[in-house]
């Protein structure tokens, strides 16, 4: 058995979308996959006990059957971290904790996957940095990097923070206009450099996407009709605030789009349900008429209604675009996908072996 840690440099880089698109991979190969996320972000209640939002799901989608207590054996709530702030030590206790539950996760399994908190540094002033936790379970980091115009001090800085630790980088969410200077530049400067790429994955409007389920927990809202298509994704965002005739013109440019107007505003409504509409999000409480209802319930396009004015609800829309977790199944298919074609599996496990 041997451990692969997946960590990255900050949230919403896709580790544990790796960390799921990965599992699936090496059980469709045969291996037997465990799972743990040693340090917990995300607390949840679950079966009595607290655990991690994205363990509990995790667990379930790779289908282990190991205790959640093991799974996520620390979360970080907010009683841990004020009492680190009053220097009161956990580091070697927590390390115990993790290498104890490790130990009962790993058996009988031939690779388990090790999800890391938010970022390499998370845990530092505590002692359980993603550093320390690899030291202690004698396991090699993989660093999964959101791409940014600072990746190459990123990854240096984090090989140097990891030492002995680091095992190498998979680079995610590349935009299209880039791939040729990363190709080019930036992996034969980190490759010089003793830095093992695994593979990068170009950006993608499906894994970027978020459905209308969560788009409307996001915004507080409430969903009135069409509750059957939820699960839909939304790719992009449109703001309606133009008459009928310029709407449906604007309006067909995107696909897979939710539109955000006015509750008041029946014309931009309706041409916006004639173009390729995810979904509606009606402004400021505002109830639709009974024309637009009726024919968003007939084309199956949710509509939620929220209290937020139009600038804020598309504030709000801009925060959740291409920063969401992946818990959606046409996600998860994409992911494995997107796996089997960007990632060399066979090097990131000759490389953990060693």
């Amino acid at each position: 058995m041997f451990p692969l840690f997946f960590i990255s440099n900050k949230p919403y880089s896709g580790k544990s979308s790796m960390c799921v698109g990965l599992g699936k991979k090496f059980i469709s190969d045969g291996l037997k996959v465990g799972y743990m996320k040693p340090i917990g972000t995300l607390p949840i209640r679950a079966g009595g006990i607290c655990t991690d939002e994205d363990a509990q799901y995790i667990s379930g989608i790779l289908n282990v059957k190991d205790d959640l207590e093991n799974i996520s054996p620390i979360v970080m709530t907010q009683h841990y971290i004020r009492q680190g702030l009053r220097e009161e030590r956990f580091g070697e206790d927590f390390l115990d904790t993790i290498h104890e539950s490790f130990s009962k996760v790993s058996k009988n399994k031939d690779i388990v996957i090790l999800e890391g908190a938010r970022s390499v540094e998370d845990g530092y002033f505590m002692g359980v940095s993603s550093r320390e936790i690899c030291a202690k379970l004698e396991a090699k980091t993989i660093l999964v990097m959101r791409y940014c115009s600072e990746i190459v001090d990123q990854v240096l800085y984090a090989k140097e923070f990891l030492g002995d630790c680091f095992g190498g980088v998979i680079i995610n969410w590349v935009p299209r206009s880039q791939l040729d200077f990363l190709t080019e530049l930036i992996l034969p400067f980190l490759k010089k450099r003793s830095v093992e790429i695994f593979g990068y994955i170009p950006s993608n409007k499906i894994l970027s996407s978020v459905s209308v389920k969560e788009m409307a927990r996001h915004l507080e809202g409430q969903i009135i009709c069409a509750e059957d298509k939820v699960d839909e994704l939304v790719e992009s965002f449109m703001v309606g605030a133009m008459g009928q005739e310029q709407a449906l013109k604007f309006f067909r440019r995107k696909t897979n789009k939710a539109v955000i107007t006015g509750g008041d505003r029946a014309d931009v409504q309706l041409a916006a349900l004639e173009t390729h509409t995810k979904a509606l999000i009606l402004t400021g409480n505002f109830q639709p008429s009974s024309v637009v209802l009726g024919r968003a319930e007939e084309l199956g396009i949710p509509m939620i209604l929220v209290n937020y004015d139009t600038l804020t609800a598309v504030e709000k829309v801009e925060e959740i675009i291409g920063h969401v977790r992946f818990h959606e199944i046409k996600k998860i298919d994409k992911i494995v996908e997107v796996i089997n074609e960007c990632i060399d599996t066979e090097a990131l496990l000759k490389k953990v072996k060693k």
